[in-house]
């Protein structure tokens, strides 16, 4: 399995069922190895933490634990931030009053990558 680490970008959620938009896709980094594979049971699960004071969770609260998002949706459409490769998850980081924390918010993204050996 292929793990990232990197900062999450959007800050909106997906329901089950449906549609992955332009503003609710977390971009995968240009550096990452392309998905083939995302479950949404452990160990397919993205973690959300936040690498200031505290961590985050569904609010991006500092006071609140590090959270599990399980991934909605994920892929490559033209119509998807130019065909960057995107996921999308139950679980948003948003901010607090004006401010947001979202920078700060870092993703824990496990995946199988395409042409990634598996074992039987």
């Amino acid at each position: 399995m292929t793990q990232v680490i990197f900062r999450a970008t959007t800050a909106t959620t997906v329901a089950a069922g449906a549609v992955i938009t332009t503003g609710n896709a977390q971009l995968l980094p240009d550096w990452a190895p392309p998905i083939q594979y995302v479950g949404t049971t452990a160990p397919w699960l993205c973690i959300i933490m936040n690498n200031t004071t505290g961590v985050s969770g569904a609010a991006a609260d500092p006071t609140h634990h590090n959270k599990l998002a399980k991934v909605r949706a994920y892929g490559r459409r033209s119509t998807l931030h130019g065909g960057r490769e995107c996921f999308a998850t139950n679980r948003m980081v948003k901010g607090i009053g004006t401010s947001t924390i979202r920078p700060f918010a870092l993703y824990v993204f496990t995946y199988r990558a395409v042409g990634e050996l598996v074992r039987p």
